[in-house]
């Protein structure tokens, strides 16, 4: 006795088996269908009614739901064409998915012809209009139509017009891969930093591992004498990654390398101008863009203004900043951390990569910071516990652009610490800001950028004389 297909189909059901060997007797099913192989139906109309049976198509059903799903298998059935040589059988399950949504949607039709007009849908005689058995633009059993059909040109192509100064079509492949090029570097310092490096980049393959292994070894060259255990480091981490590239095409393997990229920061940190220049210019084009993304200023702009404190215009400072450092040459990322609270810095700086510069705005005296408490109300810290906080870390300048922050300030926080003796007008610290920045997107060294800042003050009619700078020792 034949088995006959299952119907109406159990959604639920099906889900928790599909594709589970555990729960389907593949044996047994291809036994079924051997069986019932000369019942199939032999039109499509009888098809059609096949799956009306086994999927039950009816009005209330969501009406594009079916079109979406034959996009979604048209996709799917493209993919397994092309790969249809090596892997034939995904192209035979991709084309039953494929006919499964035709028959639904000649379902959904057939049911929304009957409700409104009483009228039969067969979805066999339509596909026979359209198809009678030969072509019907030439006439054949066998389509000779020429590769262009003149009778396609001006009925389903359509043009559009171009204009004289416009250019959508490849004219020089020379200029188009130098386009591309540009693009891929544009987007690589879009993902300049820590994070667009360890989230972005397919470090299993390509020459996105070859760089990272020549860039460490690289490094750990120029650190041989200095700082050997680092060095050593490095290498070590250049042979795991180089060992577990894997070859286009396969799928990508996450490789845990948040350590090694540490590393590299910390490496890249300690290196000279002309070391970097000969690393950046070393073999490899995206080595020199990884090296490039390396020499990124990273800088994270603190700024607090509880409500119990006088009103400052922190957020015209950030943006004269961000304004900056945008029409600069040199690629500078600005965070921002608004409404700060002391714990809010801490553990941004503890789960972020190094910052060159951390920018403090908003009240202080001479023995505290002004956070918010995180109701908006003033919590004061002392300079001293953030300046034990911020010396844990690898940044090179502080600026504490706040009222009297280096008056009884003795030791720098960083290389370079830049604050007040005294207290400073809105205007004058927006000016500073202005100048520091203008000075460090331009390449100039920290000390160089206090110099413009100090410049930009005077030239804004202000005094500068209450800024300082202290150094470390």
């Amino acid at each position: 006795m034949s088995v006959l297909p299952r119907g109406p189909h159990n959604e639920v059901k099906c889900k928790q088996v599909k594709g589970t060997h555990a729960t389907v007797d593949h044996k047994e099913l291809a036994r079924i269908a051997r069986e019932n192989w000369t019942s199939r139906p032999a039109k499509l109309d009888d098809w059609q009614k096949m799956f009306q049976n086994i999927y039950p198509r009816q009005l209330t059903d969501a009406r594009g739901r079916s079109t979406v799903g034959l996009l979604e298998e048209l996709g799917e059935l493209a993919e397994a064409v092309r790969v249809g040589d090596a892997h034939p059988k995904y192209f035979l399950g991709e084309a039953a998915d494929t006919f499964s949504y035709l028959m639904g949607i000649a379902n959904e039709h057939s049911v929304r012809i009957e409700m409104q007009s009483n009228q039969k849908f067969s979805f066999q005689e339509e596909f026979l209009k359209r198809y009678p058995g030969l072509c019907t633009q030439c006439g054949y059993k066998v389509c000779s139509c020429p590769s262009i059909p003149e009778a396609t040109i001006g009925r389903m192509a359509k043009e559009l017009g171009i204009a004289p100064e416009e250019r959508p079509f490849i004219d020089n492949v020379h200029r188009f891969t130098e386009e591309g090029e540009n693009v891929a570097r544009e987007v690589l310092e879009q993902q300049g930093g820590y994070n667009g490096l360890t989230t972005q980049l397919p470090f299993d393959r390509g020459d996105a591992n070859h760089s990272l292994v020549l860039l460490c070894n690289g490094i750990a060259d120029a650190l041989e004498t200095e700082s050997p255990e680092l060095a050593a480091t490095l290498r070590a981490g250049a042979f795991k990654v180089g060992s577990s590239a894997r070859p286009a095409g396969t799928p990508r393997k996450p490789l845990d390398i948040t350590s090694l990229l540490q590393n590299v920061i910390r490496g890249w940190a300690k290196l000279s101008k002309d070391q970097r220049k000969g690393l950046k210019a070393a073999e490899g084009d995206l080595m020199g863009e990884l090296g490039r993304i390396l020499d990124t200023r990273r800088v994270l702009f603190v700024h607090s203004n509880p409500q119990d404190t006088e009103f400052l215009r922190l957020d015209a400072e950030l943006r004269t900043i961000k304004q900056t450092v945008e029409s600069g040459k040199q690629n500078i990322i600005v965070e921002n951390l608004p409404a700060a609270t002391v714990d809010d810095l801490r553990t941004h700086l503890l789960h972020s990569a190094p910052y060159e510069i951390v920018h403090f705005s908003g009240h202080a005296d001479a023995d505290n910071l002004v956070f918010d408490d995180g109701k908006g109300n003033t919590h004061a810290v002392s300079l001293d516990a953030i300046a034990e906080l911020l010396g844990r870390q690898q940044i090179k300048c502080v600026i504490l652009n706040a009222c009297q922050t280096v008056r009884n300030m003795h030791k720098a926080v960083a290389p370079f610490t830049i604050g007040m003796d005294e207290d400073i007008e809105d205007k004058a610290a927006n000016d500073f800001s202005r100048g520091f920045y203008d000075a460090l997107s331009a390449g100039k060294t920290h000390e160089e950028a206090f110099a413009e800042g100090l410049t930009a003050v005077s030239l804004g009619g202000g005094s500068s004389d209450q800024i300082k700078l202290l150094k470390a020792d």
